[in-house]
């Protein structure tokens, strides 16, 4: 679990009485960070580790600045509702903390659906759930504290909900 906060823009333009197509991006911040711990029982065997401890062959990949640019086909069910699906390409810097290789960035499409409810004041109300399925991401070691051999390898994907504020120009 991550908690981000972050910002959208958008734009909708009416095909017809019933539908929208809502095209659009958002940016977060927040970061999520995937882990792996050298196995603590065989820290009398490693080089620069201590018993109790998990030594200097732990290494992780960080998560951070997420970007998505969409596209949502939008039923309008009334004058104040809609519902939408929405299918998108994200991306998020990846950095890694250990005696790794730096990967690539990520890479992903999103799914989601959600829905919005405007007030008169203009405020308007959005839910959303859906997921981002990510390219994989991997690293070596460097061959310092965690031999060149060694390869860490991760495919995220993650599913969200969001519940957001904002207000209709």
């Amino acid at each position: 679990v991550a908690p981000v906060t972050g910002f959208e823009v958008g734009y909708a333009i009416p095909i017809g009485s019933p539908f929208l197509i809502d095209i659009g991006a958002s940016m977060f911040q927040g970061e999520a960070k995937l882990e792996y711990h050298h196995d603590q029982q065989a820290a009398s065997t490693c080089s620069g580790c201590t018993a109790g401890t998990v030594g200097p062959k732990n290494v992780s990949f960080t998560i951070d600045d997420l970007v998505n640019y969409y596209i949502a086909p939008t039923l309008v069910l009334s004058d104040t509702s809609s519902l939408y699906l929405k299918v998108g390409l994200t991306e998020a810097d990846v950095t890694v903390s250990g005696d790794i290789t730096s990967p690539a960035n990520l890479s992903g499409t999103t799914w989601a659906m959600g829905t919005r409810t405007v007030l008169e004041s203009g405020i308007f109300i959005k839910t959303e759930a859906g997921y981002t399925d990510y390219n994989g991401i991997s690293a070596h070691g460097k061959g310092t504290s965690v031999g060149s051999s060694n390869a860490y390898s991760a495919e995220p994907t993650v599913a969200f909900g969001t519940v957001a504020l904002g207000f209709r120009f």
